[in-house]
């Protein structure tokens, strides 16, 4: 049964118009009214409990959602949105095993996938390996869903035509991508660049209209796939830029149909999407340090300055004197999504604190209206050692009024493994300066690419951290120099505003630049296509060494060991197989080994991995037989799960999975020597309780040899 659509309507939308207004006591009282006199009702439910979601009333959204579920269990929107509330809570093990529940059940639910892949960059447990390995059984699922992988259209000679580049995003408009987009869109050069924009959203606001007016502005919320593609042929795009990666509104499985020539991915996702027709990821040096080739899918193509583009709200406030100098003591804070914030950050946070004893926090974000989550905030700093009277909690306002409440605050605290994007630019835009600790995510880097954006050397090395301690002792530093903080808040605005992160004209000329190169450099490869000059057989899930990720080698997927006797003698150059021997009875295995070895050329040479039994031993002695390892794309690995397979897909049937054998180095290393491999080299990795072994069939001398294992075996 449906709510009944007049009154239920109007009080809603009601509802909607006083949390838009600020009056977010009046709002929550009246959705409290309609999810009691609707309560039989799963459709109203869902409305109102989406409100009080978008609002940060977590408790309250939760009750909604889970009275929902249980009038209509199969209606899979309530686990969506429950899982939203975890993450927002920052909860992110309890998000994680919704979204795995609801995908076993909903295997090709686009939202869910996407909702998950989006989460793992929140958890601070998933693994970059991990998150590799989702997104690319998220693009597989894509292409097969698309009908197979297209040809690619014919690029033709710009012949001194600008190129047609069209941007898609359900972003245009107030929002961090709509925000950092517009300048770019607006300084577009149309002797170089023309430029459409194909909005998949469904809010306008004056951001949309700059947009609209600057570029040919194409509606496309309402169309499926199919028809967008077509949209998106008919005006003849050269570059396809996706700005929103698997984040809400994402279309990028209309760019699975191959509707332009090249397709990019750009500023508004934070990882590989794993879309294999996608030609390339726009990063930067700082968001991708060499190696960061491994962990996507795409071509990673380096801005030489910025990956970002910032422009200032022109309402923003003047920089206020830092507070310490009226209050005598440091106040720090940090205005991220809740999402961001997990227990080490925490845990960081509280031994900052407690080094500083006179110091406050200021954690502000739309959640913090929810009296649990403040609740199990003040408790979680208490039980580290730290008076939750110190903390200042603070719910949303409006912008301005955000941006006037940084003069309450001395010094930033970054979030991590996620950290700020359009809110790290807005702290230092506001005089405030921001300690951050950039891990190996894209997403961890963004406020380190800013700063470096910034030509000050002594700022990076004050407020950038190499690990967590350093992150504690450099914020504590920073806090002990009060008489600094006044002279930093003043230079920061002048130094954002002579960096390339805030020149619009110059961003944007290096990215034509680089769009007008892609297109040509892929439109020369079609035409004189450059073969690869190796090849590599993949056998499992786990990423490619990133040295086999370069052009020069074609990767050839396989789905199991099975696949090698077919396959001809002397045929490829390396061999990757990932976590699979152990499927294998024992006696088996030197046959198998003997199969890679023959499928190799002379030089050739494998790259294996598999559980280390030794390192798995000393975890049970130590009584960690349940205790998880690490967290791969199925869910968190024990001892146990290493030893005789995973238990959650043993117990689904596939006792194919089933563990029959295992090694310790030594072993392993002795089979392959007798399987026909004259070189072999390789280390044990203790944090995944896992053996990387390298096998050439060539005999190599041992200073060279071992230089090849640790460039391939390298993390």
């Amino acid at each position: 049964m449906k709510p009944t659509p007049g009154p239920f309507a109007a009080s809603l939308q009601k509802a909607r118009h006083l949390a838009q207004t600020g009056r977010a006591d009046i709002c929550l009282a009246l959705c409290q009214d309609l999810a009691a006199r609707h309560g039989d009702d799963p459709e109203a439910l869902l409305a109102v409990g989406a409100l009080l979601l978008s609002q940060g009333f977590l408790a309250r959204a939760r009750d909604c959602f889970e009275a929902g579920g249980k009038l209509a269990p199969h209606d899979h929107r309530f686990g969506v949105n429950l899982a939203n509330v975890d993450r927002e809570a920052g909860d992110h093990a309890a998000c994680r095993r919704r979204y795995a529940a609801l995908e076993r059940l909903l295997p090709d639910n686009p939202v869910l996938r996407r909702n998950a892949l989006v989460s793992l960059e929140y958890d601070p447990t998933a693994t970059d390996a991990e998150r590799l390995a989702k997104a690319r059984q998220w693009g597989a699922w894509a292409m097969a869903r698309a009908g197979g992988t297209p040809d690619r259209p014919p690029l033709s000679a710009l012949s001194g035509r600008p190129l047609r580049v069209g941007y898609v995003s359900a972003d245009f408009c107030q929002h961090p991508v709509g925000l950092f987009v517009q300048d770019v869109l607006a300084a577009h050069d149309p002797g170089r660049v023309v430029v459409h924009t194909y909005d998949a959203g469904s809010h306008r606001d004056d951001v949309t209209e700059r947009i609209r007016r600057v570029s040919v502005w194409r509606d496309v919320a309402g169309l499926a796939d199919a028809a967008l593609a077509g949209r998106i042929r008919a005006d003849g795009i050269d570059v396809l830029v996706d700005l929103s990666g698997h984040t809400a509104g994402s279309r990028l499985t209309a760019f699975a149909l191959r509707p332009a020539p090249v397709l990019a991915s750009w500023l508004g996702y934070f990882a590989t999407t794993g879309l294999p027709v996608l030609d390339a990821v726009l990063l930067d040096p700082w968001h991708a340090p060499p190696g960061t080739e491994a962990w996507f899918t795409e071509t990673v193509v380096r801005l030489p300055r910025s990956r970002f583009c910032y422009r200032p709200v022109p309402f923003a406030p003047d920089v206020a004197p830092p507070p310490c100098l009226d209050r005598g003591h440091v106040t720090y804070g940090c205005c991220n999504n809740t999402a961001k914030l997990n227990p080490q950050v925490f845990a960081l946070w509280a031994e900052i604190l407690r080094r500083v004893p006179d110091a406050r926090l200021v954690l502000k974000w739309r959640t913090f209206r929810d009296d649990a989550l403040r609740q199990r905030v003040r408790q979680t700093f208490a039980g580290l050692g730290v008076d939750p009277g110190r903390l200042d909690l603070r719910g949303p306002s409006f912008h301005a009024d955000l941006l006037q409440e940084y003069a309450d605050i001395d010094i930033a605290l970054d979030p991590f493994p996620f950290s700020g994007g359009h809110t790290s630019c807005e702290c230092l835009w506001m005089g405030v300066p921001v300690v951050t600790w950039p891990g190996s995510r894209l997403v961890s880097r963004q406020t380190l690419a800013f700063l470096a954006n910034l030509d000050r050397p002594d700022w990076l090395g004050q407020w950038v951290a190499d690990n967590p301690a350093d992150y504690v002792t450099k914020a504590c530093a920073l806090g002990a120099k009060q008489h600094q903080i006044g002279t930093i808040r003043h230079q920061l605005r002048p130094a954002m505003q002579a960096a390339p992160l805030t020149d619009a004209a110059r961003f944007t000329r290096d990215l034509e630049a680089a769009l007008i190169n892609l297109y040509q450099t892929t439109r020369a490869k079609q035409h004189h296509p450059m073969p690869p000059k190796h090849t590599a057989l993949h056998i499992g899930t786990d990423p490619l060494p990133k040295t086999l990720q370069t052009e020069d080698w074609k990767e050839v997927p396989a789905a199991s060991l099975a696949n090698l006797p077919a396959l001809p003698d002397a045929s490829l150059d390396a061999v990757h197989c990932a976590h699979q021997l152990q499927y294998l009875p024992p006696h088996e295995v030197p046959g198998m080994l003997a199969q890679i070895a023959r499928v190799l050329r002379p030089q050739g040479f494998a790259v294996l991995t598999c559980p280390d039994l030794e390192a798995v031993a000393q975890a049970v002695v130590e009584g960690k037989l349940l205790t998880p390892v690490y967290n791969a794309a199925a869910g968190p690995i024990t001892p146990l799960d290493l030893l005789y397979g995973y238990r959650p897909a043993l117990a689904a049937g596939q006792a194919h999975l089933a563990h029959r054998c295992g090694f310790t180095l030594p072993v392993l290393t002795q089979i392959l020597r007798q399987s026909g491999f004259a070189t072999v080299g390789g280390l044990r990795r203790p944090a995944g309780l896992d053996l990387w072994v390298l096998a050439s069939k060539a005999t190599r001398e041992e200073a060279p040899f071992r230089q090849m294992v640790q460039a391939l075996l390298a993390g």
